[in-house]
């Protein structure tokens, strides 16, 4: 337990964080690698050179700073780190790399000395810390591996068919190359993909929405041709071929059995995983709305899969956005906005906005919406999000 100097050192760090949080964990994912290039078997290689993961972590550094005395309230951002975790198969056994880097980091960047009480503080966290996500991270694994059909780590799966939805979102259908049953998921969790790829030392990773409700016999995914795995699966991956999965992770799920209305906001790649969760919400006869905006070319691209879902749920509302439609209107079930999705139109849309609201696109358009949905009065714990690409400080002050 640290104490009470301990957490004031750590709360006094967090200035310092937050303006230079970014270069200090460049700074250690840099030395981290260059000692440990094993490492990149589980990182997003696009984020990583983007520097989405980077501010993600950051942002992570930052809040653990203005919490460390009620580290409670950050459980559920813990929780869905460790759904992650899980996911890329982060192991116990590098928590210690993973805190010796860190450390080395904030001496070179703050300047601190190994003696600094400062430092020798968020030492003593960071074990505390490293051993919450522990512990969450084997329970979370051994009740993976319990489930009929679980499995630890990743295994192989087939590509049993390839799908051109819209000029740059291809589905992909995996089937278990054992032709195993699949556990069940829930809609909106996410897989790693892992990808052996010429060229590459390491096996190339990347998490995917799962893009479909459960099916006992095979995951969808929908890509869109953006970064080195996904562009790489366009072009290179055939049906046949085989890829490595895990299982499937993540929180972003509709919220206990509420009959309360729902509504699903969502931009670009961002449908994917409110497909599983409109279904999801048809099927429990929950009121529901989405509002989903995407480039011309691809804004269609799952429109008779909703007319279908429509066709059999009388209380939903699907509404498809984008400014270049020559004309607002409704075709069989599915209706067409000629407008982005902006304050005014939201508005329009949500009323009074009772309910849940269940946000996905990037990091950008998460915190846009996020901001315009709470000047509507949506209270904070209304709001659910998957930032694409790594989340902001601000977007996680939300959670």
């Amino acid at each position: 337990m640290l104490s009470k100097d301990q957490m004031n050192a750590i709360k006094q760090s967090a200035p310092l964080l937050k303006a230079e949080g970014t270069k200090l964990v460049t700074v250690f994912y840099q030395n981290m690698i260059r000692q440990h290039p094993e490492l990149l078997n589980q990182f997003n290689k696009t984020n990583l050179m983007n520097g989405s993961q980077p501010e993600a972590l950051a942002a992570t550094l930052y809040q653990a700073a203005l919490h460390i005395d009620r580290l409670e309230e950050l459980l559920p951002a813990v929780k869905q780190i460790a759904h992650k975790h899980v996911s890329v198969m982060v192991k116990k056994e590098q928590y210690p790399i993973v805190g010796y880097h860190l450390i080395e980091a904030m001496k070179e960047v703050f300047g601190l000395r190994e003696e600094d009480a400062t430092l020798l503080a968020w030492k003593a966290a960071y074990d505390i810390i490293a051993n919450i996500f522990i512990t969450i991270e084997a329970e979370m694994m051994d009740e993976n591996v319990k489930q009929t059909g679980g499995w630890a780590d990743v295994k192989p799966f087939v590509i049993k068919k390839k799908k051109q939805e819209s000029p740059s979102l291809i589905s992909f259908y995996l089937v278990p190359e054992d032709e195993s049953e699949l556990p069940m998921y829930k809609a909106g969790q996410y897989i790693t993909v892992q990808a052996d790829m010429p060229g590459e030392a390491y096996m190339c990773s990347r998490q995917y929405s799962l893009s479909d409700e459960h099916h006992p016999s095979y995951y969808r995914i929908t890509v869109k041709r953006d970064g080195h795995v996904s562009t790489f699966l366009h072009d290179e991956m055939e049906e046949g071929d085989v890829l490595q999965v895990s299982m499937p992770q993540g929180m972003f799920c509709l919220q206990g059995d509420t009959k309360e209305p729902v509504y699903f906001i969502s931009a670009g790649s961002g449908v994917t995983p409110m497909i599983g969760l409109v279904k999801t919400a048809a099927q429990n006869s929950q009121t529901f709305t989405m509002i989903h905006a995407d480039r011309l070319e691809d804004v269609n691209a799952f429109e008779n899969e909703f007319e279908r879902v429509l066709a059999s749920a009388s209380y939903g509302r699907i509404i498809l956005c984008n400014e270049q439609f020559a004309q607002s209107g409704k075709g069989e079930l599915v209706e067409k906005a000629a407008s982005r999705i902006d304050r005014p139109f939201l508005q329009s849309v949500i009323g009074e906005g009772k309910g849940q609201f269940y946000l996905c696109g990037s990091p950008v358009f998460t915190q846009e919406i996020i901001h315009i949905l709470k000047e509507l009065g949506i209270p904070s714990r209304n709001i659910h999000f998957e930032a694409f690409g790594g989340q902001s400080t601000k977007e996680m002050e939300v959670v």
